[in-house]
């Protein structure tokens, strides 16, 4: 007996194996957010990736896909438009020190952003590429006032009341960056050193560092990102 199989049927079955293919084409073609040109790799060790975003006013990214658990943290008031492929333009509000996080691990984004604002975008991405301690779900914050806290990592946010030369210890991979103010400085302990956080920019301070921060400057807000 012989059987054959409805052309409807294989028909279907075509259209999507097609469609699947395209997809799967459509995803590996966009550039990884490192590479778009707009996002500039400034720091990358075995824990995370910081990306250093500049845009000026009027100016479009390309297409890119972020596929890695990242902190987000604007460090200039700008307006944007973001349009994720396929849909239609978004505006929103970026606030200087106002952090999030998106772990993009089930919600794969593929988006293009645009610099509605009259003056320069500055925004920092921080992919969290690996873990530091065994059981991150164990791991207590540190004693400063917590900004948000997910299964990667902690953000702490300081302000003037919380520069009390107090030493911090026993910490994970942590990322220091001066959202506004001027002059902080961090202490390193054990070394006897110390280096200066300018406005907008970073240090990457080493997992179980022993150091405090000072701050003689107006209005410091400091936001710290701690990998778990």
């Amino acid at each position: 007996m012989k059987i054959t199989s409805s052309p409807i049927i294989i028909n279907k079955l075509a259209w999507i194996l097609i469609i699947t293919v395209f997809a799967s084409l459509s995803l590996s073609a966009q550039l990884p957010a490192r590479e778009e040109p707009r996002h500039k790799p400034v720091l990358q060790n075995k824990y995370l990736r910081l990306l250093d975003v500049w845009m000026p006013p009027g100016d479009t990214s390309q297409y890119h896909i972020h596929t890695i658990p990242s902190l987000f943290l604007p460090l200039s008031n700008t307006t944007v438009a973001s349009q994720i492929m396929g849909q239609a333009w978004t505006n929103e509000k970026f606030v200087i020190g106002k952090a999030w996080y998106r772990s993009f691990l089930q919600d794969t984004l593929v988006h293009r952003v645009s610099n509605l604002s009259s003056t320069t975008l500055h925004v920092t991405d921080v992919e969290i590429l690996s873990s530091y301690h065994s059981n991150p779900s164990d791991i207590k914050p540190l004693p400063f006032p917590l900004l948000l806290e997910n299964e990667k990592s902690f953000a702490y946010q300081l302000k003037r009341s919380e520069f009390k030369n107090q030493i911090i210890s026993g910490c994970g991979p942590l990322l220091a960056q001066l959202a506004t103010g001027d002059n902080l400085i961090f202490h390193d302990v054990l070394e006897n050193t110390t280096k200066e956080i300018k406005t907008g920019n970073y240090l990457y301070i080493s997992p179980g560092a022993t150091f405090y921060f000072t701050a003689q400057g107006k209005n410091p807000s400091l936001i710290l990102f701690e990998i778990k």
